[in-house]
């Protein structure tokens, strides 16, 4: 199974955007929102504005409203001049509630939150079902996503998508200074592109099975001004309940229980048809020479080591870049404290054999045009994802953006079975800038 953690991370990381007054969410092409997404409302209620302008007409349309949730909430809705929407909000006696209203112009929508404060008297901040009182409340605004049906593992549909305040652009990229809640979920094959309804619990085992979340890709990326202040923090623990237009994620982080609340359409987008990694040009080159903008942060030679706490882990892909051998992805990270820290690398080999069991001894070329003995070579492919093989090199502690990162794009890399168990890599690569990635080192590299 072709793990997407770094894949997608790395391309928000890396490749976000400055968010503008002229494109909030990336969506929007006829109206901008130019007030908060999320609006804060104090338990006594009371009038809220909320204000647009109209960047590009459409003749004979009109800005429209639309309570998707928390009608109970609202008195009325008015639009006392062009560019505003007035929301009356009723006081509230009770628990923190939420309000979600869609304004949209033509085919544009967008979606507004409104978050009320409790009274105090008998009025906590918990879920749907009472549950616990949670240490962070996040509405989200937007979600963005992919459905990728059966592809990585027969019986089961897999969906992989952000939930977001400030959502992607029209590229896959993340907007600076955003808070991004990613989850990758299981659900029966059903080749619905809707996230189907159910609960869905948290997989330390990452078995692929239907209602799971996977604990090693599922994550929480804050984007910051700029790549270097962008953090990622690891889940230990979730729960997502979806039901009709409406997610309720609940995941622990360092200890800390979010809420996290989206309400809307849960269309994601269909690449299950086609292999995203994947072109078919009529040449060798399965990758359709996507390098996107070669990426490296690089400024001179880089050797890496694997000392103390560390992890190597191996994947079967199957015959994923279709050349008649087996394709393995191989992780091997430096961690502290259970956190990821420090160097990573990833490696994505194409065998000379057919084995399913972890038969990739051997010496590879780096190249882009997967094949027999080749690791293939890093690139971006159109989703914005960072595929292939890389160099990561992580900041510290569980908030952990990255410092530098590299495609490695030429030379070898040679994994021997040292017959008791271990292997041993010995890397001699290059990013395209000419820096040299190497790494020697010795150990037990474990089955995903």
């Amino acid at each position: 199974m072709k793990r997407l953690f770094t894949l997608i991370t790395l391309g928000v990381a890396m490749l976000f955007v400055a968010c503008d007054t002229e494109n909030v969410g990336g969506t929007l092409k006829h109206f901008d929102i130019t007030s908060d997404m999320n609006i804060m409302v104090e338990a006594e209620g009371g009038n809220v504005a909320i204000t647009y302008t109209i960047k590009s007409a459409i003749e004979g349309e009109s800005v429209k409203t639309e309570i998707l949730n928390g009608a109970e909430m609202i008195k009325t809705i008015t639009s006392p001049a062009t560019g505003v929407i007035l929301v009356d909000v009723k006081a509230n006696a009770g628990a923190q509630r939420v309000a979600v209203i869609s304004i949209s112009y033509g085919k544009d929508v967008a979606n507004v939150t409104l978050q009320q404060k409790g009274s105090g008297n008998g009025g906590g901040n918990h879920g749907d079902n009472g549950g616990a009182v949670a240490d962070v409340e996040f509405t989200a605004s937007f979600i963005n996503g992919y459905y990728y049906g059966e592809k990585y593992g027969e019986g089961t549909d897999r969906y992989a998508f952000f939930l977001s305040d400030q959502g992607l652009n029209n590229g896959g990229q993340a907007y600076t200074n955003g808070t991004y809640y990613y989850i990758d979920c299981f659900s029966p094959a059903n080749k619905s592109l809707t996230l189907p309804l159910g609960t869905y619990t948290f997989d330390k085992s990452n078995t692929g099975n239907a209602y799971t979340i996977n604990s090693d890709n599922s994550q929480l990326i804050l984007t910051g001004d700029s790549v270097e202040t962008t953090t990622t923090k690891y889940l230990s623990d979730a729960k997502m309940v979806v039901s009709a237009n409406k997610i309720v994620l609940e995941v622990t982080i360092e200890g800390k229980l979010h809420r996290v609340t989206f309400f809307g359409s849960l269309a994601l987008e269909d690449v299950s048809s086609e292999n995203p990694d994947n072109g078919d040009d009529g040449d060798d080159d399965k990758t359709e020479g996507q390098d996107g903008e070669a990426q490296s942060t690089l400024t001179g030679d880089h050797h890496v080591t694997f000392d103390g706490e560390h992890r190597a882990k191996w994947g079967y892909e199957g015959d994923y870049w279709q050349t008649g051998y087996s394709n393995y992805t191989i992780y091997i990270m430096n961690k502290s404290a259970g956190y990821v820290y420090g160097d990573t690398l990833q490696f994505d080999l194409v065998t000379d054999n057919n084995s399913s069991d972890g038969k990739f001894a051997g010496k590879y070329t780096i190249s882009d045009k997967p094949g027999k003995l080749v690791m293939v070579a890093g690139f971006t492919n159109k989703y914005a994802q960072a595929v292939g093989s890389w160099l990561y090199e992580y900041g510290g502690s569980s908030a952990s953006g990255y410092k530098n990162y590299a495609m490695i794009k030429s030379g070898t890399a040679e994994f021997i079975d040292n017959g008791n168990g271990t292997h041993t890599v010995i890397l001699d690569g290059k990013d395209y800038k000419g820096n040299r990635i190497t790494c020697n080192w010795t150990g037990v590299i474990e089955q995903d």
